[in-house]
């Protein structure tokens, strides 16, 4: 019987074997799943006390209170976990055994009565060391309420981790009345890769984009404040005179600080774009101390005082404005200024008055102060696709800022006085003074393009220059322009730019004085990052910056301020192009020339070659072949529709389509034999919500411009969202990664390969289910090494696949946007502001000489090679070499040459210390045999050296020459006689005692010889 099973069980697997074959792979169909034991995971066991959770930890964080064991309302059997928390608690289950890369599932039943907030459920993952490596925490939405209802939590062990740990939590703003029961677990093994090789432990190589710049800056009490973007972001007071550094201070969980201004205490408030708190700056203490998180939203844009001691503030992404009043130390929420915008942009506060500008789509909005009412101000861009950026009233004239365009209406009537636009010879930079101290009918700006200071007039409605005589101002717009006093009262406008430029304008003596405030350079978040064919990592920062890290090296070559923000990166014909966000330009980079911006214009390296119209803001995408270059964008704030736009670099022409997947961004191309292919985003600029639901795809044929679009149809996913990046494999397929919704409507990423001729798929694998997409525009990237193996970001995780196999491995276990190989396998990779080398483990190092046996004076190659664990040879221009030398008297290296310098033997061996590692060779005997022509020829270059006077180096070589004529002939005892002549002069010579010792050690091993 068992025999007849086993041949059954034999055929069906010959069967499977023959059938896979024919039909597409898909890695998830060999898994298994198995049930792991949640201790007490049913609540059944009793307690030992009405506070004790069997086999359940209270968390040492929160309270020990506000959960028992109950049986008053029950799923299954007779108990279950009662919730009824005043505050924050955590409880923790004992330790689960785990597999790293291993899918595990758990499920609870939820029963709720009361509910503010979410409550959540964490996977704790922990290595062997019982240290915390990772958390997947899942909060719980739109939870139902008098009935029980499954919630669930789904995660992959991250590399390295051994244990699971369930913890129950209710933060301190999510107070719950409710019940848990029936939690179980399921674990589900995945088709885990095993490498060929390892790869060693992860390299910190510094911050990649350096930059000093800012977005929110203040000017005031005789000094300027401004806090720089980085990460984190950092906080300044300078003097507003001389530059120098007041105080300075780094802001945790910060990289933008937007708002900021000078309250009517004198202090400086400000705020970031993450976290929602409001910090002070007291300046008689030179302290920093933080207010409080606003009740509002974490993301603030703008800040404005009053004079009667209050603070508001624009946020994102509910278009809400809170209020905090100095004197009782108390924040409001004043809610959303419309409900169907995300955006509080710009901010305007009079005695009376709060204006709040609104966008993507443009209203602007006036409150009372005191009564709270709200009306709304018609104006000429209301319902356009921009947002309201600033607001200022002076003098009964309303000017209302939409980026670098202004409205002047008059307040009373609503009328339009005028209107300049950002397309104007004169359109500002985006900000504007208050009325000068010496004519109170004069407000200044910057303009953005020639950079030079204009006023406008509020009586006679005139703009007008302040002065041809006066230089251009500095290229960056500005951040801060008020009025302040010098040390001998004179009043002055000081305007702080984007790159920490400080301008102050005399209007007395019409002079303008620029100035650098000190500052440190800071990394920025990395934004992007490609490696080039010339194998230098390029690489941009959040908010602007670039540089370029030389990873022969293993050195940055460059650190610049500009270009702005560069989204994606593409390569042709030796040069690097670079897609700025905003307007979607894109610059053109030689790396063989030097370094010169001074706006992108023409005979700048990098220069703006395009400006991709049709309102695009952000080229994620690229790729090249056959001489043309391939772009892919995002739309811009408030448009759905991204293009693809294409360089012909033999005719140089350019040509963007836009909506060649209808109201989709393009975030996936790839080249191949005259067609581009595509994938998209359902996602547009910010502020708009999606109009389709499933992302698609596209095959554009470059000689005729006709195109199809068609859907992916893959294994895994229901409702694709983004599908990219693409690539075209070492098969000739076309490969990418998709992720949306599968049937289940979890959130699921998805490698696939398709033919790309019928639009088939060949293989598939599913991976990080549950796991959110991230960013809704950046693509997941696919890469290969050498070896055919592919790497991903898929999941924000940095993961290998074999495309044969299709068996993956996780291989960090914190979140990967940005990753490339470079020529040796190493995996560049960004964390924050900082690259990451992640190495392949060295196996071995050779070397050898050209000739083991050297005449005095002769030179050989000395090879030192060493090998990676994947079989590339080790590029050593960045590694450390020490060399062994047991006799370096004997023979010396030099660069990679063994030099012979005096008769006998030496050994030789090399140390290399490369990618974190240290690796040595064997060792290598080396003979050096001394003549009389080589003896000769050394005392001649020490003759030419002036090391041996003339006369001494003819009586050696004589007595050289005697000595070899009587050896030829020999008669030894003669010849040992001229040689001991030869060591009687020079020992009573006058020669620096280390030649002689050379010389002496040369005749002794010719005598060896003899």
């Amino acid at each position: 019987m068992e025999r007849k099973l086993l041949r059954l069980l034999s055929l069906f697997l010959i069967v499977g074997m023959i059938l896979s074959t024919f039909q597409p792979i898909s890695a998830e169909s060999a898994s298994t799943e198995e049930e792991l034991l949640v201790e007490n995971g049913d609540f059944e066991d009793s307690p030992a006390s009405e506070s004790d959770i069997p086999s359940w930890v209270f968390w040492s964080g929160g309270y020990s209170e506000g959960a028992a064991i109950s049986d008053e309302i029950v799923y299954e059997g007779d108990q279950s976990l009662a919730i009824d928390n005043s505050g924050v608690i955590g409880l923790f289950s004992q330790e689960i055994e785990v597999t790293e890369g291993n899918n595990y599932r758990l499920s609870a039943q939820l029963y709720v009565e009361e509910l503010q907030g979410n409550p959540g459920i964490w996977l704790r993952w922990y290595n062997e060391a019982g240290n915390n490596i990772e958390n997947n925490a899942k909060y719980f939405e739109a939870v139902s309420f008098d009935e029980w209802q499954e919630v669930v939590v789904e995660a992959v062990a991250p590399p390295n981790a051994t244990g699971l740990k369930v913890f129950i939590y209710q933060s301190s703003t999510s107070m719950m009345k409710g019940y848990y029961d029936h939690i179980t677990l399921i674990e589900r093994t995945s088709n885990q890769l095993e490498l060929p090789f390892e790869y060693g432990d992860p390299i910190n190589q510094g911050p990649a984009a350096l930059a000093s710049k800012t977005q929110g800056a203040a000017i005031g009490n005789g000094e300027v404040y401004y806090a720089t973007n980085g990460s984190p972001a950092k906080f300044y007071a300078a003097d507003s005179e001389t530059g120098e550094l007041i105080y300075s201070e780094e802001l945790p969980g910060s990289d933008v600080v937007w708002g900021m201004t000078v309250g009517s205490d004198g202090n400086v408030y400000f705020a970031g774009t993450y976290n929602g708190i409001l910090y002070r700056y007291v300046v008689n203490e030179q302290r920093m101390e933080q207010v409080g998180k606003n009740p509002s939203d974490n993301w603030i844009w703008q800040l404005d005082a009053t004079e009667d001691g209050k603070i508001y503030g624009a946020t994102y992404p509910n278009a809400k404005v809170f209020e905090y009043d100095i004197e009782t130390d108390t924040f409001t929420d004043l809610g959303s200024f419309h409900e169907e915008q995300n955006y509080a942009r710009g901010l305007g506060v009079t005695e009376d008055h709060l204006y709040v500008g609104i966008g993507t789509t443009a209203y602007l909005i006036q409150m009372d102060r005191e009564t709270g009412e709200r009306m709304e101000i018609e104006l000429p861009i209301t319902g356009d696709n921009m947002s309201v950026s600033n607001v200022w009233e002076y003098q009964d004239t309303l000017f209302v800022a939409y980026g670098t365009s202004l409205l002047i209406m008059n307040v009373t009537t609503g009328e339009v006085i005028k209107q300049i636009s950002w397309e104007d010879q004169y359109a500002f930079d985006g900000l504007i003074s208050s009325p000068s101290p010496y004519d109170e009918n004069l407000i200044y700006f910057v303009t953005k393009n020639a950079r030079e200071l204009w006023t406008y007039n509020l009586e006679t409605q005139e703009l007008s220059p302040v002065g041809a005589d006066l230089p251009q101002l500095p290229a960056s717009p500005a951040k801060a322009i008020g009025w302040t006093k010098t040390e001998d009262g004179t009043d002055v406008l000081a305007i702080l730019h984007h790159q920490i430029e400080y301008t102050v304008y005399n209007p007395e003596t019409n002079e303008v004085e620029v100035s650098y405030p000190e500052v440190d350079m800071q990394g920025l978040s990395i934004q992007s990052l490609e490696i080039g064919p010339d194998n230098d990592v390029y690489l941009s920062g959040y908010q602007g910056s670039i540089g370029v890290y030389d990873t022969s090296k293993e050195e940055y070559i460059l650190h610049e301020r500009d270009p702005h923000q560069i989204e994606g990166m593409g390569f042709l014909n030796g040069d690097v192009y670079m897609g700025a966000y905003g307007g979607a330009r894109i610059y053109r980079y030689d790396p063989e020339s030097p370094y010169h911006f001074k706006d992108g214009g023409e005979g700048d390296n990098p220069e703006m070659v395009y400006d991709i119209p049709d309102g695009q803001s952000r080229p994620f995408t690229f790729t090249s072949g056959d001489d043309k270059l391939f772009i892919g964008t995002i739309s811009d704030y408030g448009l759905l529709g991204g293009s693809l736009t294409i360089y012909d670099a033999e005719q140089d022409e350019w040509k963007s389509i836009r909506n060649i997947i209808e109201n989709q961004s393009i975030i996936g191309l790839a080249y191949q034999d005259g067609m581009v292919y595509g994938g998209s985003t359902i996602s547009g600029g910010l502020g708009i919500e999606p109009i389709a639901d499933r992302s698609k795809m596209f095959a554009y044929n470059v000689s005729t411009e006709e195109y199809e679009v068609f859907d992916l149809e893959v294994d895994g996913l229901e409702t694709p969202e983004m599908i990219g990046e693409l690539s075209i494999g070492p098969d000739n397929n076309l490969w990418g990664v998709a992720w949306g919704y599968n049937e289940e409507g979890t959130a699921n990423s998805v490698i696939f390969a398709m033919n790309p001729s019928t639009k088939e798929i060949i293989k598939s694998i599913e991976l990080y289910s549950g796991v959110h997409r991230g960013s809704q525009w950046r693509p997941f990237f696919i890469r290969w090494d050498d070896q055919g193996m592919l790497y991903t970001t898929a999941g924000r995780k940095l993961t290998v696949i074999d495309p044969e196999t299709m068996a993956s491995k996780q291989l960090i276990g914190s979140t990967v946007n940005l990753m490339d190989l470079d020529e040796e396998g190493n995996i560049y990779y960004a964390s924050g502001a900082d690259l990451y080398k992640m190495p392949v483990a060295l196996k071995e190092a050779k070397l050898s000489v050209g000739d083991t046996t050297l005449t005095q004076g002769e030179e050989t190659s000395v090879d030192l090679e060493v090998i990676l664990a994947n079989g590339n040879t080790a590029d050593l221009n960045g590694a450390t070499i020490e060399w062994s030398n047991t006799s370096p008297e004997v023979a010396d290296i030099e660069d990679d040459r063994l030099v012979a310098k005096n008769g006998g033997t030496t050994e030789i061996q090399a140390t290399v210390s490369y990618n974190g590692e240290t690796i040595s060779t064997g060792t290598i005997e080396v003979n050096v045999v001394v003549t009389i022509d080589s003896l000769s020829k050394l005392l001649a270059d020490l003759k030419d050296d002036g090391l041996v006077d003339h006369s001494l180096y003819k009586q050696l070589v004589n007595h050289l020459n005697q000595a070899e004529h009587h050896y030829q002939n020999e008669n030894k005892e003669q010849a040992f006689k001229f040689l001991e002549d030869f060591q009687k002069h020079l020992e009573n010579s006058n020669v620096e005692d280390d030649i002689k010792e050379i010389l002496e050690a040369s005749v002794i091993a010719i005598k060896e010889t003899w």
